[in-house]
């Protein structure tokens, strides 16, 4: 972690870009978390039906004494400031928490896969045999069942029922029925768990499909929410980093201090958390980083085609597509888009820098 800090402390002193982009980034995150409580004359969902596709700096309508508008009406006559600012507020708030869960399910994958391999995960045959249904029902109940409620507009003892279950089965069948299985000599034979291929072979499966008609495919089950567009994109965004996380891995089990640790008999446990996450948390952090911009971009893709967050929520991608009702209301297209690309390349530069810095450090 100190390592962490030195390289972002050296690219601060010797990149401007790189000081200009985290503070844009700091300024756009503070702005985002104090938002609700601004003083902003309209709503992002307030309609003003009479001044439709308001032109931006319409000075006319201020001196008259008219509702004005900074930067425009849309189709609607809802305030184009107002929905640019909340769609930043909802790119944040959807692109961020889904790359912290992104990145800790690829680490955890890309880490076991190359830590254990196909050789070292062993387990009875019970256990796991009960692990994969346990995992099938949390599944069932936890995510697919929810879905479907969602889509038919239940109350929330529905989700509460399924909740539940999807916490209480999966313990039943790992902690009581796993210990009865033990009776028998053939589930208490242990095998060798081929985590590697599995891995791999899963990351290939969903790599081999594009991300966007995948997207696209299991979005058409359900209607769009928040909660569907988070669970699609952390289920197709998790390989990059697990491709990365499991090659690093493979990269430090044959460095001198990692053999040293197993040679002293240290467990699986502290070889990861102790020497396998620490040197590889920069090239985790930039990756995660540059995720985070695609993860922006892919979210107002999917709202400009409407599968992403529902109609009430404000969105850079739904206010880009506003431009097709009047291809002449350029505003709801420079004002979203400059923000969005401001916010990507900022994402980007400090990406890079820091990387830049991060290789400085290592030929020292």
């Amino acid at each position: 972690m100190s390592r962490l800090f030195h390289t972002l402390r050296q690219a601060w002193q010797e990149f401007l870009a790189f000081r200009v982009a985290l503070l844009y980034l700091l300024l756009l995150t503070l702005l985002v978390l104090v938002l609700p409580w601004l003083p902003l004359p309209f709503h992002p969902n307030e309609l003003d039906l009479e001044h439709v596709f308001q032109r931006p700096f319409d000075w006319e309508a201020y001196q008259q004494g008219r509702p004005f508008h900074w930067l425009g009406t849309d189709t609607l006559g809802r305030d184009v400031l107002a929905n640019t600012l909340f769609g930043a507020r909802t790119a944040w708030a959807i692109s961020f928490p889904v790359m912290v869960l992104t990145t800790l399910l690829g680490v955890g994958l890309g880490t076991s896969a190359g830590l254990y391999g196909d050789k070292k995960a062993r387990m009875s045959r019970g256990r796991a045999l009960m692990l994969l249904l346990a995992a099938l029902v949390a599944f069932y109940y936890g995510i697919y069942l929810p879905l479907q409620l969602t889509s038919l507009r239940f109350d929330t003892t529905a989700y509460t029922y399924a909740l539940t279950l999807a916490l209480l089965l999966p313990g039943i069948l790992v902690f009581g029925i796993t210990p009865l299985l033990k009776r028998w000599d053939f589930f208490c034979e242990e095998i060798a768990l081929p985590v590697d291929q599995a891995v791999l072979r899963l990351i290939e499966m969903l790599t081999s499909i594009p991300r966007l008609i995948l997207i696209l495919v299991l979005a058409s089950f359900a209607p769009p929410s928040l909660l569907l567009l988070s669970l699609l994109l952390i289920f197709t965004f998790w390989t990059g980093i697990a491709r990365l996380a499991r090659a690093e891995t493979l990269r430090i089990r044959e460095l001198p201090y990692f053999e040293a640790a197993t040679g002293i008999g240290a467990t699986q446990a502290q070889l990861i958390y102790r020497h396998a996450l620490p040197n590889m948390l920069a090239p985790i952090l930039v990756s995660s980083v540059f995720g985070l911009a695609s993860l922006m971009l892919l979210e107002s893709t999917l709202s400009f085609l409407n599968i992403g967050v529902s109609t009430d929520l404000a969105s850079w991608g739904r206010m880009i597509s506003g431009i097709r009702s009047n291809t002449s209301a350029w505003w709801l297209v420079a004002f979203p888009g400059a923000l969005l690309s401001l916010t990507v390349l900022g994402l980007q530069t400090l990406s890079h820098y820091f990387l830049k810095s991060s290789r400085g450090n290592t030929r020292l």
